[in-house]
């Protein structure tokens, strides 16, 4: 009897540890909302936005300084939350951010980034480029990580 408690516990801990494995590891699925390469935003940051007038706050910021300002894409901030990412000033073009993936981590969220540049023989615009993303997921109150990757391409 003590034999058939103690398999039947042991299954029941291994079942749960895989199954909460699963849950730690998981994919988060997103859609992004907003990517380009010229904005107002001057510096580096990541912003995550869980409030509607925090979002048209930092759309109006993004555009303040360009002649025409986007229509801000509709997203309800009670469903979703959305997540930008800033490059901050280049010098030139070429430039890019984007993210890549977001994973569930326990009780976090990592985003994660590839921040990419131009190489030495790549051919660039000679503009000021100031490169942004942004992208919406089910609404979370977890704590957001970024892990940021860079890349330098190779233009041969």
């Amino acid at each position: 009897m003590k034999l058939l408690v103690f398999v039947i516990s042991a299954i029941l801990l291994i079942s749960c540890n895989s199954s909460k494995d699963k849950v730690v590891n998981e994919d988060i699925p997103f859609d992004s909302i907003a990517h380009g390469f010229f904005c107002s935003i001057d510096v580096k940051k990541q912003v995550v936005l869980q409030k509607d007038s925090e979002y048209q706050k930092l759309w109006d910021e993004v555009y303040m300084n360009l002649d025409q300002m986007p229509r801000i894409p509709d997203v309800d901030l009670n469903k979703f939350t959305v997540i930008a990412v800033f490059m901050g000033i280049k010098n030139t073009g070429g430039y890019d951010i984007k993210i890549e993936k977001i994973k569930s981590k326990g009780d976090k969220l990592l985003v994660n980034v590839t921040e990419s540049s131009p190489g030495t023989n790549c051919m660039v615009t000679d503009a000021i480029s100031k490169p942004y993303e942004f992208v919406k997921i089910k609404k979370t109150d977890k704590e957001i990580e970024f892990n940021i990757n860079y890349i330098t391409k190779d233009c041969q």
